[in-house]
């Protein structure tokens, strides 16, 4: 009886051991929240619960335990330390060093066989150099045959030498690999639980942390369908990617994957916003571009700058794939899918004939989805052919999506100067002036008649002593398109085979004494 109790206490103080395998990942476009499960059978009273191989990322204060399945337990300390991965690194290495020992093998048997062949060659060179009293039909006879003996020794050597480059290729790749193992190992980290279980069952054990090794970011591919049938517009299918990464050192398998878009890197609050205090302007000093003030260059960045929705609120929302996913760890990324948008667009072309004569197909509609779609790229198909790539904003329902989709080679554009004239004029009040009329012909050369958007702009004045007047501006035109002064466009439909014009003109002046602008 003394023997079982001391056995039971002897099973009770040996800690549980787990592997780590993670059952449930939540990825951010910043990192990811993970989630790793196990069930132990336990008995009652206190015990000491191990997971092994945890990524060495994890994020020590962000780790959360829960216990379920035997009502009561209780924990009552949590501990996480790192492991290097001294053990792996040893049989990793060892297994290399058994490849590369197999093929070095290899390798001294076929230079063996290259300097047999190569021996077998030179004695029958020497057996030709001295024939000794032969008939000439003799002669011929060996001739013959040490021809024939020759290229098959030269043809083996050559057979031979192609295994070998490839043998020799392997060993060098596993000579990079065996330098790697040893520089690249990585640690782990291990997460000791004590616990108290007031009973014996089945006790439930949930970890949850977050680490910085795992993310995802958006990609779209829009194809266009230029024509529908019975209808006069198109149809953008705007396909959601999920390009999802991580490299937490352990392949995840049949994992439930679950999307994000709340971003940690765009902060958490708004940033202070202090008094504003202005001076009068010192004299202006000459400053090269490369000393140009933060602000502008902080300006410029930034002017450049299948799931179903699980959750959705407010202030975010996240998409759910509906089977389990394999995720290897690794730098490239895998591809799955999200959602489908069918977004019915107006087909147009575009030119801006002053900056260039070329006309390009843009697709303009209204995005309707249930959540807000993250910016992202975008690969571009017209009708099938591939066009190239695009940056994609940041979408929500109800707002409009424009696309581009290439240069369409049907439209020719010609800009005729009608009137260019520079000088002086006044009685009075003498007045430098410029004017310039310029008309835009837009012909079609496609079958079917197609629909034009054509812009130009007009000069816009900040200076009182520059005035800008419009000369002959066709209608009917729309201005300061998208608040942007100055700026025209006018929309015609051009029937196959037509060509349609479009007159738009200006006129500036400035004081005698003031130089024009150069346009």
């Amino acid at each position: 009886m003394k023997k079982y109790c001391l056995l039971a206490i002897a099973v009770a103080a040996t800690p549980l051991m787990a592997q780590a395998e993670i059952t449930v990942a939540t990825l951010y476009p910043s990192h990811a929240e993970l989630t790793w499960e196990e069930s132990e059978q336990v008995s009652s009273g206190a015990g000491t619960f191990e997971v092994e191989g945890l990524p060495v990322s994890l994020q020590d204060q962000s780790l959360q335990v829960v216990l379920e399945g035997v009502p009561g337990s209780q924990i009552r300390q949590v501990q996480v330390s790192r492991v290097e991965q001294a053990e792996f690194v040893a049989g990793e290495s060892r297994r290399i060093r058994d490849e590369l020992a197999a093929v070095s093998l290899r390798i001294q048997e076929q230079e063996d066989s290259i300097r047999a062949w190569n021996q077998q060659v030179t004695l029958m060179s020497k057996a030709a150099e001295s024939p000794h009293e032969l008939s000439a039909s003799e002669l011929n006879d060996m001739a013959a045959a040490l021809k024939d003996t020759t290229q098959n020794a030269l043809a083996e050597i050559r057979r031979i030498r192609v295994k070998l480059a490839d043998d020799i290729a392997i060993r060098d790749r596993l000579s990079r690999e065996l330098a790697q193992v040893k520089q690249s190992a990585k640690a782990t980290k291990k997460v000791s639980l004590r616990y108290q279980a007031p009973t014996a069952g089945e006790l439930q054990v949930k970890l949850r942390f977050q680490t910085t090794e795992a993310s995802w970011r958006s990609e779209y591919t829009a194809r266009l369908k230029s024509r529908l049938a019975g209808e006069s517009g198109g149809e953008v299918m705007l396909e959601h990617l999920a390009v999802v990464q991580q490299a937490t050192g352990t392949d995840w398998q049949g994992v439930e994957l679950q999307l994000a878009t709340a971003n940690a890197r765009r902060g958490i609050a708004m940033p202070p916003l202090y008094s504003w205090v202005v001076n009068p302007e010192p004299p202006q000093v000459y400053r090269s571009k490369a000393l140009a003030p933060m602000a502008e260059m902080q300006a410029d960045s930034l002017m450049e700058s299948s799931a179903v929705v699980e959750r959705q609120s407010t202030f975010t929302q996240s998409y759910r794939l509906q089977q389990p996913v394999d995720v290897p760890s690794g730098a490239a990324g895998q591809r799955l899918s999200v959602a489908e948008h069918r977004v019915p667009v107006e087909v147009a072309i575009w030119t801006a004939p002053v900056q260039n004569t070329t006309g390009y197909v843009h697709a303009t509609g209204t995005f309707q989805s249930e959540a807000p779609i993250p910016a992202g790229r975008v690969t571009l198909y017209r009708d099938g052919q591939s066009v190239g790539e695009s940056r994609l904003p940041e979408l929500t329902s109800g707002e409009e999506l424009t696309l581009g989709f290439g240069v369409d080679e049907g439209i020719r554009v010609a800009v005729v100067n009608e009137l260019e004239r520079t000088g002086e004029e006044g009685v009075w009040k003498s007045e430098n002036v410029q004017r310039r009329q310029n008309r835009f012909e837009i012909t079609n050369h496609h079958s079917e008649p197609v629909q034009v958007r054509i812009f130009d702009r007009l000069p816009v004045s900040q200076k009182d002593t520059l005035t800008v007047k419009p000369l002959e501006i066709s209608e009917p035109v729309e201005r300061d398109v998208d608040d942007k002064k100055g700026v025209l466009a006018w929309n015609r439909e051009v029937s196959a085979g037509q060509t349609v014009l479009v007159k738009s003109g200006f006129e500036i002046r400035v004081p005698e004494g003031t130089a024009l602008p150069r346009l």
